[in-house]
């Protein structure tokens, strides 16, 4: 929860009176239908929680009569309002329809400044859209606030806790939410964090206290009875209670802090749990790690230029990034050492830079980012960072030169090469200047003012070319590249002398976007079977393709850079950027689509695994690391599928909007690589790093989806609807396995041709389980080699299940193969027992609730393959918790406010996740509680997400998004504790640890 109160978001107040000192803290306003129980509990709690010594308590005015019962009353609350400093809203739906909260909101507005109303929502929504209150949507407040608002408003979330109110005491959210409250009341010099620190000293005094009177007496006892065991164990116990109090408001400081700083926020979430896992830091942990701005699963971090720069232009180095603003400052950012740092520049504006064909570089660095470059048409600023050389007087300088087009560097900083182009001559120009050692304010030559820029500037050497230079380029063997984007044309000259040499000028290819070596260059080809990016290299004439697919919903894709070692391509487009493999020396295939910055601007790869791009006065950073990746849709799902599913055939109705995907994934190991395949509804299988999977072309089965299940990490075995399968061999090519059917079809035919259809598949330990449409079951031996062991269905010849792409969810497996649970259509859920299945028994079903809509299966803490728990979604969106394998309570989650399905199960770190508009909402299984969201940012046709959407396996989250399976977001918590790290860029110091908490020697964050 974060530090979220209306501030600043109305008109300013047409009158004010003076704040009353000898009056009220605070007025608070509240709709007794909605809050009626809640809101004296929580004014109880509001003048309990800052105690202090030498601090007066607070003094909160709660109307407990009411308005409504005695509309006389309102002299004297118009009374208690005059004498109030500030008005308290708790927003809910009742309080949006309560005429009494109305008029004492109007008064407010009428008589008090904006920044005095702290609105604290207990039930209902406030919605933003299109810089305005979305009055339709928004269902908490009052229309005196709605109609008054003109900014985004922010507010205290009370929502968990006024769902849970008889638990809010205890709720890990409970001090920051009243510590957001109470700060404002103590003046506006008292931070949030302030108060919360001084709470849970509090705290953390008063259970010591008690501790160590349980030591001290624990101590007496033991003396008495010559034992010390259990003095020792109440010692270790108060050490326990006050490292817990440590973790507790490590964590709380964590959600305050994250809007504001989210690289602390991160860090101290980590400090927490490393210090103590338990629920109240692992969601500030989940918080932390989510909470970018929108969510993106390879998004490392943003960041913000100091000194209010504005990025024009980006150019990578070996660490990072260099830059130029508009206003002529230069920046360099490496991510691993910390924040970006700016020089700032003497000549506001900076001058446009014009000239023929594709424009850039024009900012260029050495391979350490220390010696910057950038151009204009009116010169070159050069600039550096770090020491400087004995005797510099000056770490920037402009250098005249009218008609500048291109600069490079050489990797060490020592030498400047200029393109330009001469008006007086009209010649193009190429110069190259001794940089080492020099000071730069005197890097001209004092030949005389009236002579050309050109001869004033003290160059090392110059000649002329053919080409209107766009590119320049130090390579290898003393060369420099000198290209002409517009013109197609390169050639190669010699770093020394700048003559030419090599193979003279060389034709290149159209619209391409050269590596920063300009040694390969990439084209891009997109229509309806979709988007290709082809790298060519001018030395051999060498080609190499590959698919670099973009989401349906993103347009305009243009690639924007390759590296040197040409195993990437990137390619933005209006919604986004999507970073492609392209190397051929592997056969894995991946991509990369990211979001997670508005108006993107110029992008750049950086080093091996990673992408920069800047927008306004932000940098913001992805990886790219690891096998991860998306799987991408088949070409049927491409943009001409989007238009028509959008568009109903007058002879045929509306059309599906696009194809459904059931995923299969295999790890033969917990710390292997996970083997992770997806088939679509359509017919399509991709295996995830390979590609599609090809049938064999006179297959009956083309075009209907078949179900697939990892034999082991190499081999995918796909079932169709009858029973038969196709089998690949460590590849992306699928033949036939001719004995499949005839081991399946006795079971399968028994029942009659009703439920003759598979309708699900799944890996079942060493055994493959089929389940037909009448909940029939068939175990097959993971070899292929015995007849299935068939299980008729609970519910007779009757079909009640529907193929996976159709209804999700209402099948789930063990980890261990022991239980499989099945959830037919209007009947009560069923569990059966595979090991008794593999022993030829029959009588196998029990029956464990009513009628559910999906149902999940999680393990046993310590051993999470052993099923333990089921967890169902009843047709009356309930998620209720239940034993997997033997009779038990029945025990319903309370999920704070409305949501829809159940998207996945994560057994791993216990959490439910149901979709909540364009979000995932995640809650604890054990106790309900939201520990946070995640912005899917799912481009869905219907622009509804389905439970056929979001998949979790094998610890990840694999969300089906329009382009793809994207497979980033994991949720374990060494996992998490990894990515905060990587997203802060930095290391803890004492400097952000909150007050009585000492950072530790060996800060977590620290390897």
């Amino acid at each position: 929860m974060t530090d979220r109160r209306v501030r600043g978001l109305l008109p300013a107040a047409r009158a004010s009176v003076a704040p009353r000192t000898d009056g009220y803290d605070a007025f608070l306003s509240y709709s007794r239908d909605s809050d009626g129980e809640f809101a004296p509990a929580f004014h109880a709690q509001l003048l309990d929680f800052d105690r202090r010594d030498g601090v007066r308590d607070l003094r909160i005015f709660l109307d407990r009569t009411g308005l409504a019962n005695n509309p006389s009353l309102w002299d004297s609350i118009k009374h208690k309002l005059e004498r109030s400093d500030y008005l308290i809203l708790l927003a809910s739906e009742g309080a949006a329809s309560s005429h009494f909260v109305a008029e004492e909101v109007a008064w407010w507005l009428d008589h008090r400044e904006p920044e005095t109303l702290l609105v604290a929502l207990t039930s209902g929504k406030i919605v933003w859209t299109a810089n305005k209150i979305d009055k339709i949507s928004t269902t908490a407040l009052p229309a005196p606030l709605a109609e008054r608002i003109d900014r985004e408003p922010k507010w205290t979330d009370l929502t968990r806790l006024r769902q849970r109110r008889r638990f809010w005491r205890r709720h890990p959210d409970r001090a920051t939410a009243l510590a957001e409250l109470v700060a404002p009341l103590r003046g506006p010099d008292v931070s949030t964090e302030e108060i919360l620190s001084a709470h849970i000293a509090r705290q953390g005094s008063a259970n010591l206290v008690s501790r160590l009177t349980i030591t001290a007496l624990g101590v007496m006892l033991a003396v008495a009875i010559g034992a010390s065991g259990y003095a020792l164990r109440e010692a270790s116990r108060a050490n326990e209670a006050v490292n817990a109090n440590a973790a507790h408001l490590l964590g709380a400081t964590s959600h305050v802090v994250h809007q504001d700083d989210p690289a602390v926020a991160q860090l101290l979430a980590v400090e927490a749990v490393e210090r103590l896992r338990d629920g109240q830091t692992r969601t500030a942990l989940f918080n932390a790690v989510t909470a970018n701005e929108p969510a993106d699963p390879y998004l490392l971090r943003t960041v913000d230029v100091p000194e209010e720069t504005e990025l024009a232009d980006v150019a990578p180095t070996s660490t990072g990034i260099v830059g130029r603003t508009d206003r002529g400052d230069l920046v360099r950012w490496n991510p691993d050492d910390g924040e970006p740092a700016v020089l700032r520049g003497d000549r506001t504006p900076f001058g446009t830079v014009t000239g023929s064909g594709r424009p850039g570089p024009f900012v260029a660095g050495s391979a350490d980012g220390m010696v910057v470059a950038a151009v204009d048409d009116l010169g070159v600023t050069v600039g550096r960072f770090g020491p400087l050389p004995e005797g510099s007087t000056s770490r920037q300088t402009h250098l005249d030169l009218p008609g500048a087009a291109a600069v490079a560097l050489t990797p060490d900083g020592d030498t400047l090469f200029i393109a330009w182009h001469d008006a007086v001559t009209d010649r193009n120009r190429i110069g190259s200047m001794n940089l080492a050692g020099r000071d730069l304010a005197v890097l001209e030559s004092d030949a005389g003012s009236q002579r050309p820029h050109e001869q004033r500037l003290a160059f090392a050497n110059k000649v002329s070319t053919d080409l209107a230079v766009t590119s320049l380029a130090v390579g290898s063997s003393r060369t420099l590249a000198v290209a002409d984007a517009a013109a197609g044309t390169l050639e190669v000259r010699s770093l020394d002398s700048l003559e030419p040499t090599g193979p003279g000028t060389v034709r290149l290819p159209e619209d391409a976007v050269p590596s920063p070596s300009l040694r390969y260059w990439a084209t891009l080809r997109s229509d309806a079977e979709g988007t290709v990016v082809t790298v060519h290299h001018w030395a051999d004439d060498s080609v190499r393709s590959a698919s670099c697919p973009v989401p349906r919903a993103w347009s305009a894709p243009e690639v924007v850079a390759i590296d040197n070692e040409t195993t990437r391509a990137l390619v933005a487009t209006d919604g986004g950027l999507v970073a492609c493999e392209i190397s051929g020396k592997t056969r894995l295939r991946r991509t990369w689509h990211m979001s997670g910055i508005q108006r993107t601007g110029p992008p750049v790869l950086v080093g091996t695994d990673r992408v920069a791009a800047a927008s306004d006065g932000r940098i913001a950073l992805w990886s790219t690391a690891g096998t991860r990746g998306d799987i991408p849709l088949p070409r049927a799902a491409g943009a001409a599928a989007v238009a028509a599913a959008r568009e109903p055939d007058p002879a045929t109705g509306p059309a599906q909007a696009g194809p459904t995907a059931v995923l299969a994934t295999y790890r033969a190991e917990p710390t292997a690589p996970a083997s992770t395949a997806v088939s679509w509804s359509d017919g399509t299988v991709t295996i995830h790093g390979r590609g599609t999977v090809a049938l064999p072309d006179d297959g009956e089965h083309a075009g209907q989806p078949l179900l697939p299940v990892w034999l082991d990490e190499d081999r995918l075995l796909l079932i169709a609807p009858d029973g038969s399968a196709y089998q690949t061999d460590r590849g992306t090519t699928a033949a036939h396995e001719p004995g499949f059917r005839s081991l399946v079809a006795p079971g399968l035919e028994r029942d009659g041709p009703a439920c003759a259809t598979v309708v699900s598949a799944r890996r079942a330990g060493q055994h493959i389980l089929l389940v037909d449409a009448c909940s029939g079951l068939h175990l097959v031996d993971i070899g292929l080699e015995e007849p299935a062991v068939h299980v008729p269905g609970p519910l007779g010849a009757s079909p009640r299940l529907e193929p996976e792409w159709t209804a999700p969810g209402r099948v789930a497996v063990a980890d261990d193969g022991s239980t499989v649970a099945v959830a037919p259509r209007d009947f009560s859920l069923r569990v059966a027992d595979l090991d008794a299945v593999a022993r030829g028994e029959t009588d196998v079903w029990t029956v464990r609730g009513s009628s559910v809509a999906q149902v999940h299966m999680i393990g046993r803490a310590g051993d999470p393959a052993v099923p333990d728990q089921l967890v169902t979604l009843g047709v009356d969106s309930t998620v209720r918790l239940r034993p997997a394998t033997a009779p038990g309570r029945l025990r319903s989650l309370d999920l704070t406010g409305t949501y829809g399905d159940v998207m996945a199960v994560l057994p791993g770190p216990n959490l439910v996740a149901r979709n909540d508009g364009p979000a995932l909402a995640f809650f604890d299984i054990e106790t309900g509680q939201k520990v946070g969201e995640l912005a899917t940012r799912m481009y869905s046709p219907s622009d509804e997400v389905a439970p056929s959407d979001v998949h979790a396996a094998d610890g990840q989250l694999l969300v089906v998004q329009d382009h793809g399976v994207t497979t980033g977001w994991t949720f374990s918590d060494d996992q998490m504790i990894t990515r905060a790290c990587a997203m802060a860029g930095r290391t803890a110091t004492p400097k952000d640890m909150p007050d009585g908490v000492t950072l530790t020697n060996d800060p977590a964050c620290s390897t």
